[in-house]
């Protein structure tokens, strides 16, 4: 019944088209800092110099702090070590209260602990707190302390396109049910990175997989995509339960292509949905997830990053829904396919790209 539906003012999701507050996902991988995102994702418009400049030092504050001491289990999914250490930092649960602080100061955090658990913590020694976050995603990533601007600016892009999806997708409802019993901050963030798995979230890893497996073949990408469909093996990348054609995947190419990190895997990302379609008559383009892995494996990466690269950027997003659903009656009756977005209408993303 039409009065069912319930607003939400985040994320418009149809077919080929992502608008964060009106503003198209696109462009803002483009355009903006993850940082402005948050703060969109978050307050519902971009944040001017001041604000920018406020979030920026919020962040490389939290980064800049020592993480909470987590065993990990060497076979556990990223996404529960992620989540134990959102729960055992005492630094984020008083954090500051203002959400557009708070959501900079968690994606700090979130770097952090990758930096822990990957083993790159060395290369965030020396951080005065003037820097970019791009460079710390950076040094986080690789490891490395003499930064590749491009390169950096290639990372974060990555991050930004995984912002959010809207009120849909698995760790968006976990979050948001938490935040209707009104569950603290870090309970609520850490149910939705819980529950990003090799099932929801995982598809960039196992695509970059794919592509590495593929050049190691020493094979063509035609032999190597015909050998899978006869094995009836899933070829990970490919179609999007919305988009026909992933409004992400462009804009990561060429800025690929820009850093000069566009290799033999984001050719073969170029070329897949091709050969595939050519194979099975079936049309499943590229997605983002596809994209990023092909990007993770020329840039060297341990393939793990791809699903941590997702992590990162969907906290802005978990953020964002937190503190919306506690504008509304506290343990609603939730029917997830009766959200109506009812944000502003699309818009241009002002400025030009960044450098």
């Amino acid at each position: 019944m039409p009065g069912d539906d319930w607003e939400t003012k985040i994320t418009k999701v149809v077919p080929d088209r992502l608008l964060i507050s009106g503003y198209p996902l696109r462009d803002l991988v483009e355009r903006k800092t993850l940082l402005d995102a948050a703060h969109l994702l978050v307050a519902g418009d971009l944040p001017d110099a001041r604000n920018r400049e406020i979030l920026r030092k919020e962040a490389l504050q939290a980064v800049m702090l020592p993480s909470p001491q987590v065993e990990r289990n060497p076979k556990e999914d990223i996404s529960k070590s992620l989540a134990k250490c959102i729960l055992l930092d005492d630094a984020l649960a008083s954090s500051p209260d203002r959400p557009t602080k708070r959501t900079a100061f968690a994606l700090g955090r979130m770097a952090r602990y990758l930096a822990k658990l990957n083993g790159t913590e060395g290369a965030l020694e020396g951080l005065k707190g003037e820097e970019d976050f791009s460079e710390v995603l950076f040094r986080v990533f690789t490891g490395k302390t003499e930064v590749n601007p491009a390169k950096a600016r290639l990372i974060e892009a990555m991050v930004t396109a995984c912002v959010d999806h809207g009120v849909t997708p698995p760790s968006a409802q976990a979050t948001i049910i938490a935040s209707s019993v009104r569950a603290s901050y870090e309970v609520c963030i850490s149910h939705g990175v819980g529950v990003i798995t090799d099932v929801h979230g995982g598809a960039g890893a196992k695509a970059a997989s794919f592509f590495i497996e593929c050049t190691l073949s020493r094979r063509s990408l035609k032999d190597f995509v015909e050998d899978y469909i006869k094995q009836k093996k899933r070829i990970p990348g490919l179609g999007h339960r919305i988009h026909n054609n992933d409004p992400r995947r462009d804009v990561l190419w060429q800025l690929a292509k820009e850093a000069g990190a566009a290799g033999n895997m984001v050719e073969m990302s170029r070329e897949i949905t091709g050969i595939f379609t050519a194979a099975t008559g079936k049309d499943l383009p590229i997605n983002v997830d596809g994209v990023i892995g092909a990007i993770v494996a020329d840039l060297g990466l341990d393939v793990s990053a791809a699903k941590s690269i997702f992590i990162i950027g969907r906290v802005a997003g978990l953020s964002a829904h937190h503190y919306e659903e506690q504008t509304r009656p506290p343990m609603r009756q939730i029917d997830f396919s009766k959200a109506v977005y009812k944000g502003p209408a699309e818009r241009q993303v002002p400025g030009g790209a960044l450098p």
